[in-house]
């Protein structure tokens, strides 16, 4: 099974602090059991190492770096978390795999890489029109907000292929390299095709909150640590 755990940044400093942690009803907020939050957060990270479950949703930071909150909140995602936006949207996953971007001489083929990129961002586009959803709610909103879902693959045979460790300062900088020019170069697309087909319908009251998404990403390609809005 696919399980996950919300946690808000109150719980992690929360555990920084060694602090308490309070447990409460769902419907009516009562406490229901008061704990040492780095005991839950032991408990949490076991059941992870032994079972591959629960994962984390960073709920703070999803919904910092949330395009459309004036449309409501993230509150969760698909199972697997690679989804995450708004309540009864849906979206297509595509995923391109890194490996045969590696060149023989250990360098990536990133002008290839790019034009994936480019290319898959408009496939999934227009799969939105020929997607089938479950309900009439995820349909409409789906149409509404055309919600891409576009990753990659095999980041651990491209590092290994190259001797590279998998938790290594380098690794995990070409990942956040390989992260950083799918994410700004599929952006780009889409604000191409938006330019020649129009945005998407609620656009007009989520712009500010994606131009200020679109700055903190461009601060965080270009390394800052801090001025993010």
């Amino acid at each position: 099974s696919n399980n996950s755990v919300s946690l808000k940044d109150n719980f992690l400093r929360a555990v920084e602090a060694d602090g308490d942690w309070q447990l409460t009803a769902r419907k009516d907020g009562k406490v229901l059991k008061t704990l040492k939050a780095r005991d839950l957060w032991e408990k949490i990270g076991y059941a992870a190492w032994a079972s591959a479950d629960p994962g984390l949703h960073f709920n703070t930071t999803m919904n910092d770096w949330h395009t459309c909150a004036s449309a409501g909140a993230i509150r969760a995602s698909n199972p697997c978390s690679e989804y995450m936006f708004l309540d009864d949207t849906a979206c297509n996953l595509a995923s391109i795999n890194l490996l045969p971007y590696r060149n023989a001489d250990g360098t990536i083929d990133i002008a290839t890489y790019e034009h994936t990129v480019r290319l898959w961002t408009i496939v999934l586009e227009i799969s939105v029109m020929m997607a089938q959803f479950p309900s009439k709610e995820i349909a409409k909103l789906s149409y509404e907000y055309r919600t891409l879902g576009l990753g990659y693959a095999n980041i651990g045979g491209l590092l290994m292929t190259s001797g590279i460790p998998y938790d290594s300062h380098e690794g995990r900088a070409i990942c956040a390299a390989l992260t950083a020019i799918m994410t700004g170069t599929a952006y780009a697309t889409s604000a191409e095709m938006a330019a020649e087909l129009g945005a998407f319908p609620d656009y007009d009251r989520n712009a500010q909150n994606m131009l200020r998404v679109m700055r903190n990403h461009r601060r965080a390609a270009y390394g800052d640590k801090d001025g993010y809005e």
